[in-house]
């Protein structure tokens, strides 16, 4: 028994899989005043920075950016390369900084 494709039938990509792409644990450095910030973004796209919890919502998810908008109105922006995130641009500061890997044990 032959099986038949039907075109325009694709099987859509689960958002979770984007999640992925930006969950974990990353640090920048605010080289203004010499910190190390640590982003934490969980599979249900929560995101807190520096141990704290920033409330808001996601406006925007693909494989190439995460937009997040905080209850300030301020976006936050993470973009990613061959899914992998490499930077957050924070509208707040008018910032891009670039992302690393971090431990979780170092938050």
């Amino acid at each position: 028994m032959a099986k038949i494709i039907r075109p325009g039938k694709q099987k859509q990509q689960p958002s979770n899989n984007l999640a992925g792409i930006f969950a974990g644990n990353w640090q920048f450095v605010d080289e203004n005043n010499s910190r190390i910030h640590h982003l934490h973004i969980s599979l249900d796209l929560s995101i807190s920075l520096d141990g704290r919890s920033l409330p808001g919502s996601v406006l925007n998810l693909n494989e190439k950016e995460l937009v997040f908008l905080d209850t300030y109105g301020y976006h936050l922006r993470i973009d990613a390369i061959d899914e992998h995130p490499i930077s957050v641009y924070d509208e707040a500061d008018d910032r891009v900084y670039q992302l690393t890997p971090c431990d979780s044990t170092n938050l």
